[in-house]
């Protein structure tokens, strides 16, 4: 069979496009994607063409002709013929971080960050973070109760990326000030809808856009003159065969790690602490047995993922999933829902951390694959490391305080609030 003769994706019902646009904010959006790995695993939605089965996911993440710049879309070129999109999108465009370019300049650019992005690094941030966790367990222990997303879910990343970053301590409640919603949107250009013309929000996410290109540019030219032991600093002085990173390349890096590097974290911990709560005997099994913690954090991130989707752009005529996606084509792939396929998880919808079959060859997609596999995972796993063993060690007898909990109104499906009601509290040490 040729690529002509394959079949053209369906486009989704009205009843499971609306469901599917209700995913963002939904308890359980998990019966949706069941339904539509089985009823239309590759079709139309949104001027897009979205795939929900593991194996077709994880083959446009791994494929070579596909692209994170927006530019190369059919549906960027018509707009900009058609002189729809705001001028300072546009402008934006060239300033992207690594997320949004392809090889070879990618390839150059998340190499030499890495530079700086070491292990080591993250090792180094441990006994912050634990000292972080404790702390907001102590205010707890007089209280009675948890608020998990605003005491410590929430601004433990954020700390911790500052930490790395080498953000000062008199910055930081400048820093926390930003509006979350709008530093998800608009920490670089990646929403040809949010860039439209006639869009409102537009200026709001133009404005968050400077007002971070602005900071990070002074803190920039801050470590230039005084270097520190911060990935500013190391992320200034990394080479490869000569080769440095511009003021303007280390800028865009920093916005995407500062952003991506909390939701990441954020929405782990926070889904993490909810699945756990909702299956008491794998609460139990984690506080009994603490070598669970990194199987734990895997079968979080399987079974309810801090990202639901990434989007690509095809740069050539793919065959995927035996059907045909067309050169310009944008391409989402619902990580959510490949991580619960029964085709490669057995029994996907149980929460089992003890769960056997997240080994290499079947492993989860949370953190995305192939070359823009995500940077700062290993960052967020550290993290809800510590966090999911040292409140499975240190509270006693914790409950959900709500039946149900409560998810922001955003496309990034991120818990609101999700409180906690705590017995008592066993020592720190």
């Amino acid at each position: 069979m040729t690529i002509t003769e394959l079949r053209i994706p369906p486009t989704l019902p009205p009843d499971l496009a609306a469901d599917l646009l209700a995913t963002g904010s939904a308890i359980d959006p998990y019966p949706t994607y069941h339904r539509l790995r089985s009823d239309f695993p590759v079709a139309e939605f949104l001027d897009a063409v979205s795939l929900f089965r593991y194996d077709d996911v994880a083959e446009l993440l791994r494929h070579t002709q596909v692209s994170t710049d927006d530019r190369n879309s059919t549906l960027h070129r018509s707009q900009v013929a058609d002189d729809k999109l705001a001028p300072a999108y546009l402008s934006q465009l060239d300033d992207q971080s690594f997320l949004h370019r392809d090889p070879p300049e990618h390839t150059r650019l998340r190499k030499l960050v890495a530079k700086g992005f070491t292990a080591r690094r993250i090792a180094a941030l441990r006994p912050f973070v634990q000292h972080t966790v404790d702390a907001a367990i102590d205010t707890a222990e007089g209280e009675g109760r948890l608020e998990l997303v605003s005491a410590l879910a929430y601004p433990l990343p954020v700390e911790v990326i500052c930490e790395l970053l080498g953000i000062p301590a008199e910055d930081r409640p400048f820093v926390a000030s930003w509006p979350r919603t709008q530093l998800c949107c608009s920490f670089e250009s990646g929403s040809l809808a949010a860039a439209n013309k006639t869009n409102t929000r537009q200026v709001e996410a133009d404005r968050i856009q400077q007002q971070l290109t602005d900071y990070f540019g002074m803190l920039i030219e801050r470590r230039r003159t005084a270097p520190g032991d911060d990935l500013i600093s190391a992320l200034l002085t990394a080479q490869e065969h000569g080769d440095r990173l511009s003021v303007e390349e280390i800028n865009a890096t920093l916005r995407l790690l500062f952003v991506a590097g909390y939701e990441n974290a954020v929405n782990l911990i926070g889904h993490g602490v909810l699945a756990l709560l909702c299956h008491p005997d794998q609460w139990t099994a984690l506080r009994d047995n603490p070598t669970l913690t990194a199987s734990a954090v895997d079968e979080v991130l399987r079974y309810d993922g801090p990202f639901q989707f990434v989007r690509r752009v095809a740069l050539a005529d793919l065959d995927i999933g035996g059907y045909h996606i067309p050169r310009g084509q944008h391409v989402i792939a619902w990580l959510a829902a490949a991580n619960r396929d029964p085709a490669r998880f057995p029994n996907p919808d149980r929460f089992d951390i003890r769960r056997g079959d997240n080994h290499p060859d079947h492993r989860h997609l949370a953190f995305g694959s192939g070359i823009h596999a995500c940077l700062g995972g290993p960052l967020a796993r550290m993290e809800a490391e510590i966090v999911f063993a040292t409140l499975a060690r240190r509270l006693a007898e914790p409950r959900l305080a709500a039946d149900q909990p409560h998810y922001r109104t955003d496309v990034f499906r991120s818990l609101a609030e999700l409180p906690i009601i705590v017995r008592d509290t066993r020592d720190a040490a």
